[in-house]
């Protein structure tokens, strides 16, 4: 599944604003996000071929003290508590789930000292289980762990200090870089969306060239929205697959001339005027677009960008590069910017 999301999105690769790097890598059944201000987050899964009932996320940001916090999710119901074991030997007890609001999952974050005594075995596991009572709730492949985490302690520049997690060294936790500033990003004031044209100009009427020649049967019309006073937003509906709407971006003056692609640029640096699934919101200025790689909608990249004034800067970003069934609100953060 990861090949092909990253064709979508370009979701690894160099950030488009300040020092740090927005990447993500796999291992294993393990996977691995890190932003442009080096918060990271480490997914662990079931086995590759086992149902995605159950997950372990390891968060981390990037400051030289920051403690990691792990959750871990699973199907299931009952108020029960759980217990942890790393190839059959128990490292976390009294591990208290709370119900999530979507029902699909329970999920647990744990104490510092629970998880610091499951990152005592993760590295070098095999299989965390998770039980509750003498029943098994599920089993979370520990396959690619030690490799995720070294991965993560480089990317934060914790690799050889004492607060690595599994690259550790003699070096104190100041030898660790201050955290990048994320970049400011300010939309430009609201314009009225009063006197819009009602139809586009006659380049982005249907038949569009390069569309699906279907397209115009959605019933999906050309949107328009003022970004600024003589530059006008047009969303144009292009293409569609089983569950997702590509549209095409283009800019134009108040009569409709000077057209031109609208550009965004996503945090792995893929300049694109075309979008899935998106949608523009004018009082904050804010164009949004949910690229999902799959029906079910548990990965993908959400993405949103703001118009300053000149272009579409980007503001933020959360992905999930594997289609393990971990859902939207436990996606990692990409990319994030101050306002």
């Amino acid at each position: 599944m990861r090949g092909g999301i990253g064709a979508i999105f370009g979701a690894a690769g160099l950030a488009v604003f300040g020092a740090a790097q927005a990447e993500d890598a796999g291992f294993g059944d393990w996977s691995v996000v890190c932003d442009n201000v080096r918060t990271c987050s480490a997914y662990g899964f079931t086995a590759q071929n086992e149902d995605p009932n159950a997950y372990l996320r390891l968060t981390r940001s990037g400051a030289p003290d920051a403690a990691p916090v792990i959750t871990i999710s699973a199907q299931g119901e009952g108020g029960a508590t759980w217990r942890l074991e790393i190839d059959g030997f128990a490292v976390a007890d009294g591990v208290q789930p709370r119900a999530e609001q979507d029902e699909m999952y329970q999920r647990a974050t744990l104490t510092p000292a629970q998880a610091a005594a499951v990152l005592k075995g993760l590295a070098n596991g095999g299989i965390l289980s998770i039980w509750r009572g003498r029943d098994i709730v599920s089993a979370i492949s520990l396959k690619g762990s030690s490799a995720a985490l070294r991965w993560m302690d480089d990317r934060q520049k914790r690799g050889g200090t004492v607060t690595a997690l599994v690259a550790r060294g003699a070096k104190p936790a100041s030898a660790v870089p201050a955290l990048p500033e994320p970049p400011l990003v300010r939309p430009a004031a609201a314009p009225a969306q009063d006197r819009l044209p009602t139809t586009p100009p006659e380049a982005l009427k249907y038949p569009y060239e390069g569309c699906d020649d279907d397209i115009e049967s959605l019933g999906i019309g050309p949107q328009v929205f003022r970004l600024s006073p003589g530059v006008l937003l047009w969303q144009t509906a292009c293409s569609r697959g089983a569950y997702n709407i590509i549209y095409d971006l283009n800019l134009t003056d108040e009569r409709g001339g000077n057209i031109r692609p609208a550009e965004v640029v996503y945090p792995g640096g893929q300049r694109t005027s075309q979008l899935m699934n998106v949608e523009f919101e004018p009082t904050a200025q804010t164009l949004a677009n949910f690229d999902k790689a799959r029906g079910l909608g548990d990965c993908g990249a959400f993405t949103s960008w703001v118009w300053t004034g000149r272009d579409f800067a980007l503001k933020s970003a959360e992905i999930m590069p594997d289609c393990r069934g971990v859902p939207l609100d436990d996606w990692a953060t990409e990319f994030v910017s101050r306002p």
